[in-house]
């Protein structure tokens, strides 16, 4: 399902009988909790019994078993009013128990409304409430293992250039000094276009930093292709500044393995 429209002018996208709004700046904590629930990553799981469930039989097997610690169905819930703007037909909390259930063959479904939803619906709105607000969903055809030496690659680097993440609090300070926009403006916003904007704004402040150092003779790049311009496309995939070797990371993983 291409949404590409709907992204780039920030319009809600449509989808069946509902309407999927994109999150907010002013919505960001909220969303970054429930929006876990899309970030499950279940197919690791050395277990063939939860591989060979849909995710949304997955949230609901994994909250029934274990509510306090993995509350997926929750964060479902509240993540759906978020995207509905429908805060007022999911604030009962019996109401929630019976719109989440499992028919006679022990297959989940959810209702929104009047309307019966599924696994393959939940899917969809998976795709749909990611893309929408920039959320980068776990790539499976990366091993686990893979994406944790990454992940570690990545944690190394920042420590050793003493870097750590701006809070979401820097990020619209940020932003606001360097545009001029007002706070309230930046609350506004939506989240994809909040964090695209900060991505763009960073890459225009290094591309000016290079282009005059490169411009003033004073430091010369062997690579003349290292300055991109700041209008480049800027869609990369994640980890890919992260130098590792490849026969490397395989032989720690298969070092670990041996010492299990």
């Amino acid at each position: 399902m291409d949404i590409t429209y709907y992204t780039t002018y920030d319009t809600p996208v449509p989808y069946r009988s509902i309407i999927v709004y994109p999150v907010t700046v002013r919505e960001y904590a909220n969303f970054s909790l429930f929006s876990q629930c899309l970030l499950i990553d279940k197919n690791s799981i050395p277990d063939p019994r939860i591989i060979s469930m849909s995710d949304l039989e997955y949230i609901y097997q994994a909250t029934l078993e274990d509510s306090l610690n993995k509350p997926y169905l929750f964060w479902l819930d509240r993540l759906l009013a978020l995207s509905l703007r429908d805060e007022k037909s999911f604030e009962k909390i019996e109401e929630s128990v019976k719109r989440y259930n499992n028919d006679e063959r022990g297959k989940p479904y959810f209702y929104i409304g009047e309307e019966k939803y599924t696994s393959g619906d939940y899917d969809k709105l998976k795709l749909i409430i990611s893309e929408q607000n920039g959320v980068e969903l776990t790539n499976e055809n990366i091993s686990k293992e893979v994406r944790d030496s990454l992940e570690e690659a990545q944690n190394y680097k920042n420590k050793l250039s003493d870097s750590k993440p701006a809070s979401i609090e820097d990020y619209i300070v940020s932003l606001s000094i360097s545009t001029g926009w007002t706070f309230e403006y930046i609350y506004s916003m939506p989240l994809r276009k909040f964090l695209k904007s900060i991505k763009r704004m960073d890459n225009l402040l290094h591309y000016k930093i290079y282009l005059a150092s490169s411009m003033s003779g004073m430091v010369e790049f062997k690579d003349k292709s290292f300055i991109k311009h700041w209008l480049s496309n800027l869609e990369e995939e994640k980890y890919s500044d992260v130098s590792v070797d490849l026969d490397t990371m395989q032989n720690k993983i298969s070092l670990e393995s041996a010492k299990k």
